[in-house]
């Protein structure tokens, strides 16, 4: 293994690593990230609270036409000439006016409750609106200010790419595979001095069998953080 070539690669890839990381790190892009974040969940609010909406409505008109039936009911009970009627008839029509009156009086409060219900979830709609329409307006401002880092950066890290695929040619397939694998990872530094009888990366010391065969080799795979140990 050609150390060296891949120790240059590697230095190069650092670069982009760092330029890649100034981005991430941006207070604007961080602010974006909550920003789509809240976005969302207004629009998953929004989408719930029309349909506790739709559902809160159906309800309020059923019992609105419950209770005009039984208005319609009692005020039709109230036509009905008491003296062509029975004693049982009469017993019958006042324990079913009674009925009627109590079911109203249920009805009412009912209703009273639903357009409450009602009108707190418009109440609701109308504040993750104006949450929604508040989180666009800084989501264009700070994507604004976010872009004109990403127009100074993004060359950058295009260019330092170009420039390791160029490396690529000369460092050894079997080589550069492993290398991005462990990129892939999140692994960095991926390639490491020994230090000490130490892994360069976790610090882990090495058995002695392990330094032996290092020095043999040149190179072994840390067990502790699965990074490259060279033997300089």
């Amino acid at each position: 293994m050609d150390i060296k070539k891949i120790l240059d690669y590697q230095t190069k890839d650092f670069e982009i690593i760092k330029l890649e990381r100034t981005l991430n790190e941006s207070a604007d892009k961080k602010i974006l990230d909550n920003l789509v974040e809240l976005v969302k969940e207004s629009q998953n609010t929004s989408a719930m609270l029309e349909k506790e909406a739709e559902e809160t409505l159906l309800q309020y008109n059923n019992m609105k036409k419950n209770y005009e039936d039984n208005i319609k009911t009692y005020e039709t009970l109230n036509r009905k000439e008491v003296d062509k009627l029975t004693e049982n008839e009469i017993n019958d029509i006042m324990k079913l006016a009674n009925n009627i009156s109590t079911n109203l009086n249920i009805l009412e409060k009912k209703l009273l409750q639903q357009a409450d219900k009602i009108n707190a979830i418009l109440a609701d709609f109308d504040n993750t609106k104006k949450r929604y329409n508040i989180a666009r307006e800084k989501h264009k401002i700070h994507k604004e200010k976010f872009n004109t880092q990403l127009e100074t950066i993004q060359p950058q890290i295009n260019a330092l790419a170009q420039e390791l695929k160029e490396m690529e040619k000369s460092i050894e397939p079997k080589v550069l595979n492993r290398y991005k694998a462990k990129r892939q990872d999140k692994l960095f530094p991926i390639f490491v001095a020994v230090n000490s009888n130490s892994c360069g990366g976790c610090m882990m010391e090495l058995p002695s069998g392990q330094i032996e065969k290092l020095k043999k080799d040149g190179f072994l795979e840390c067990e502790n953080c699965n990074r490259i140990i060279y033997f300089v």
